[in-house]
C-alpha cells in the first residue's frame, strides 16, 4: 500500500497525516485505515482526531476550520497494540454549527463478512469533540480548503 505522503508531489510540503486511506465517508461517519509500526498511543489518538476533523471538514464542504477541543472517555492501549495495519472508524454522536462529537476506535481490519470469528475488541477507543469555525486572518481559507480537499482526495484514490 502506498502512503499518502510518498504519493503526494514533490512540491508539497511535508505533512503530519496519519491516515493512508479513506475507506467511507458519508453523513454518519467515515472509516479509514493506518499502517502503524510500533506507533506510540499519542499517535493512535491524533490519527482518531485526525478521521473525526477531516469528517467535520467534509460535511462543511471543506469551509471550515476543524480542530480537536475535547477528549473523552479515551481507553491508553498497550505499548504493542498500534503495530501492523489498522483501521479506524469516526462514527457521529451529534453536531452543532460549532461543534461535532464522535465516537472514535481503532481496530484489526475488519472480517470478511460471513466470517465465523467474533472482531476483536478496539485497540483503543475515545468520545472526540471537534470544534468548527470559520476561517479568517489567522487561517486563510482558499489555502486551507484547497489543502484538505487535496487531501481527501489522495485519501480517497482506488489504487
Amino acid at each position: 500500500m502506498t502512503l499518502v505522503h510518498d504519493a503526494l508531489p514533490d512540491a508539497v510540503p511535508d505533512r503530519f497525516l496519519l491516515l493512508d486511506r479513506l475507506d467511507r465517508c458519508d453523513v454518519t461517519g467515515a472509516t479509514a485505515r493506518r499502517a502503524f509500526t510500533a506507533a506510540p498511543p499519542w499517535q493512535g489518538l491524533e490519527a482518531m482526531a485526525q478521521l473525526a476533523a477531516l469528517h467535520a471538514r467534509w460535511t462543511a464542504d471543506f469551509s471550515l476550520h476543524a480542530f480537536l477541543l475535547t477528549v473523552e472517555e479515551c481507553t491508553w492501549p498497550s505499548a504493542d497494540a498500534l503495530h501492523g495495519t489498522l483501521y479506524m472508524r469516526a462514527d457521529l454522536l451529534a453536531q452543532s454549527d460549532r461543534a461535532a462529537t464522535y465516537a472514535t476506535t481503532i481496530t484489526p481490519l475488519p472480517l470478511p463478512s460471513g466470517a465465523d470469528i467474533s472482531p476483536s475488541p478496539p485497540r483503543m477507543a475515545a468520545t472526540l469533540t471537534i470544534g468548527r469555525a470559520p476561517y479568517d486572518a489567522r487561517f486563510n481559507g482558499d489555502s486551507l480548503t484547497a489543502r484538505y480537499r487535496e487531501i481527501f482526495a489522495w485519501l480517497t484514490r482506488t489504487t
